[in-house]
């Protein structure tokens, strides 16, 4: 049975389904490696199966969640129509107010059409990246929560999810 919940990434609620996963490797950060498609907005990225595990997936077809029980990481990731507006930088400031308040942010990066927020607090490490596609119009991004003793396993983990993420650019809404 899916349970269907809203997740929270960047301060707004994704909803998404998984799509087709294809594309078995091995890399560092785990073993079989695998490629997450969402089907409703295209966007993909990489996920190393042996570790993330399908927690909670969303009817609409926005975002989901995978858990990594052993490591107690969660990884969010999705897709949502920019029906207000924002731009990289905005979203950003946006995302770090109200998502990321009670962390403190130790890298911030942004271009023309995303950014990455990581940082430390209460024992944990975040690393947020989000990409705008389709002229702005859909924000596409995904979410790693972890804690700071599992450093070592799960930064290449995210390196390399970091590497694999691309936007959907051809279902744009």
């Amino acid at each position: 049975m899916k349970l269907v919940r809203r997740l929270a990434l960047g301060g707004i609620f994704l909803l998404y389904i998984l799509g087709d996963v294809v594309d078995a490797q091995s890399g560092r950060g785990g073993g079989d490696w695998i490629t997450h498609h969402n089907k409703r907005f295209g966007l993909t990225l990489q996920y190393p199966a042996d570790l993330f595990e399908l927690e909670r997936t969303a009817k609409a077809g926005d975002g989901e969640m995978f858990s990594a029980p052993d490591l107690r990481a969660r990884l969010v990731v999705g897709a949502v129509a920019n029906t207000k507006g924002y731009d990289p930088a905005s979203y950003q400031a946006f995302t770090e107010r109200k998502s990321y308040s009670k962390y403190r942010v130790t890298y911030r990066q942004r271009g023309r059409t995303w950014f990455v927020l990581s940082g430390v607090g209460d024992g944990k490490i975040f690393y947020e990246k989000v990409i705008f596609s389709c002229g702005g119009r859909l924000i596409n991004g995904f979410a790693l929560t972890y804690p700071v003793q599992h450093r070592a396993t799960v930064d290449p983990v995210v390196e390399r999810i970091e590497d694999s993420f691309r936007p959907g650019n051809g279902h744009c809404p």
